[in-house]
C-alpha cells in the first residue's frame, strides 16, 4: 500500500490526499487557500469542511510570490485556528520564510501536527526536525543529490513521500529510490510511511 501525502493529480489506485480544488477524485482531500489566493480569498468556514477533508492544506507562506506577506500571515494564522478547531494536520507550503512560520507555530501553541510539503531546503533540516514538523520528500529525490543526502538524517518516524503537481513521476519511483537511499525493502519503508499516517491522521481510518 503506498501512500501519497500530497498530489494534484490523484490515481485512485493508493492512498492519497488530492488537493482542492483541482483534485476531484480522491478518497481523502486537503482544503486550504494557497499563499498565492491569500489576497483574494476569504478563509473557508469551518461548516464548509467535508468528511473526506481529512488535512488543511497546502497552507503558509511564500516569499517568491507578490502577495504581500502581511496578508499571507493573516490567511495563514486563520487557517491554522481551523486546523486546530477541526484537529487536522497541516500540509504547509513554505518557501524562504520558515523562520516566520515557525515563529507563528510556538505564538499560536500549535497542537496538530505540521507536515513541511516539497522539503528541499537541507540547511533548515534540524529546525524543522527541533519544531516536531513532519517531512514529505518529493520527487526531487531522484535527481535532487544533496537532498539524496540529507534523506539519511530524517528520522523515519518523521517522513512522508509525496507527488505533488508531477505528472510524470509516479509515487512506486519515489518510494523505490527512497528505499535504496535509506536501505530499507520496499515493505519496510511502506509500513513505517503508513505507521506515520496512522500517528498523525489519527481520525482517519484505513481499511
Amino acid at each position: 500500500m503506498f501512500i501519497n501525502i500530497h498530489t494534484h493529480h490523484p490515481t485512485n489506485k493508493h492512498i492519497e490526499i488530492a488537493n482542492l480544488p483541482t483534485s476531484q477524485t480522491s478518497i481523502f482531500y486537503s482544503y486550504g487557500i494557497h499563499p498565492n489566493e491569500a489576497d483574494s480569498t476569504t478563509v473557508i468556514p469551518t461548516n464548509y469542511i467535508a468528511e473526506n477533508i481529512i488535512s488543511i492544506g497546502e497552507i503558509g507562506l511564500d516569499k517568491l510570490i507578490q502577495t504581500n506577506i502581511n496578508q499571507q500571515i493573516k490567511i495563514f494564522k486563520e487557517q491554522l485556528i481551523i486546523s486546530e478547531e477541526l484537529k487536522l494536520p497541516v500540509v504547509l507550503h513554505c518557501v524562504k520564510a520558515w523562520n516566520e512560520a515557525h515563529q507563528i507555530k510556538k505564538e499560536l501553541n500549535i497542537q496538530q501536527p505540521w507536515i513541511f510539503h516539497g522539503f528541499r531546503k537541507t540547511s533548515l533540516l534540524d529546525s524543522i526536525l527541533n519544531s516536531k514538523t513532519k517531512i514529505s520528500i518529493g520527487t526531487a529525490i531522484l535527481y535532487d543529490k544533496k537532498l539524496q543526502d540529507c534523506l539519511t538524517e530524517i528520522p523515519l518516524n518523521h517522513l512522508f513521500l509525496e507527488t505533488d503537481d508531477d505528472k510524470g513521476i509516479t509515487i512506486e519511483e519515489v518510494y523505490t529510490k527512497v528505499s535504496t537511499i535509506k536501505k530499507l525493502s520496499l515493505q519496510e519503508l511502506k509500513k513505517e510511511i503508513h505507521n506515520n499516517f496512522i500517528n498523525t491522521f489519527k481520525n482517519v481510518k484505513l481499511a
